[in-house]
């Protein structure tokens, strides 16, 4: 999953108007062409595949697939008292990170915010936005899983989850309870409350998740290509391998 993060413990995005005029404005087709069309465009933090994952369609400021609803982001910004305020935003210099580090500063400069880049090396750069000291305002973020369940991605803005994970410094008491109690249940026996909490923290505008990797399949003319399983936890499953 590769989203935007938000400094809530800061101007402007410790303001909720000012978070979601700028889903609002994100369009999330723009950012997969960007990656030459690998991104499935969504607003959630859990990916399809993992229970609890939803449906781009289902997302509260606009459908994932269809244009940013910009009268709303600026209603919102109007709402928010931010426009004009400084915004440094951080991201990575490799490709296509760096073009959607572009493309997000932006769009924070379109509707209202005055927003400058700050390009960090792919080698340091979350150790350096992770840093304690920094606290920075909003940037790029991604998550690969460790494992199929969607506390994987959730943890990420648990009020305990510390700066290297969590760099908007989120802490909201409804989140972390639920997150917790989630936790202590087979995935499959809560998945409604799992969604329920991606949406929650998505109209609470904790992060601005834009999509998630695909991945293409190529396979050798040696191979049987319509047996190769593509597995949502580990890419290509090597047991389904056949010879043509």
């Amino acid at each position: 999953t590769y989203y935007f993060w938000f400094g809530v413990n800061q101007k402007p995005f410790n303001n909720l108007y000012a978070r979601q005029a700028v889903i609002a404005a994100l369009d999330d087709r723009a950012l997969s062409r960007l990656d030459s069309g690998f991104l499935q465009p969504d607003c959630h933090l859990i990916p399809p595949g993992i229970t609890g994952g939803s449906s781009g369609s289902t997302c509260p400021y606009h459908n994932a697939n269809a244009a940013p609803n910009m009268t709303e982001a600026k209603a919102l910004m109007q709402k928010s008292g931010m426009i004009g305020q400084p915004v440094t935003v951080y991201g990575e210099e490799r490709s296509p990170r760096k073009q959607w580090l572009d493309y997000y500063t932006s769009v924070l400069n379109s509707i209202g915010f005055k927003a400058t880049e700050k390009v960090v090396n792919s080698s340091v750069y979350f150790t350096t936005i992770g840093a304690p000291s920094l606290k920075p305002q909003t940037g790029f973020g991604d998550w690969v899983q460790d494992f199929p369940n969607p506390w994987d991605f959730m943890q990420l803005f648990a009020g305990n989850a510390g700066s290297s994970l969590n760099y908007g410094y989120v802490n909201d008491n409804h989140y972390n309870t639920t997150l917790n109690t989630l936790f202590q249940s087979q995935p499959e026996a809560v998945v409604s409350q799992w969604t329920a909490l991606d949406n929650y923290a998505v109209n609470q505008a904790y992060y601005a998740a834009y999509g998630h990797e695909e991945f293409p399949k190529f396979y050798s003319n040696r191979l049987n290509f319509n047996a190769g399983v593509m597995s949502t936890e580990y890419q290509t499953d090597l047991t389904s391998l056949e010879l043509s």
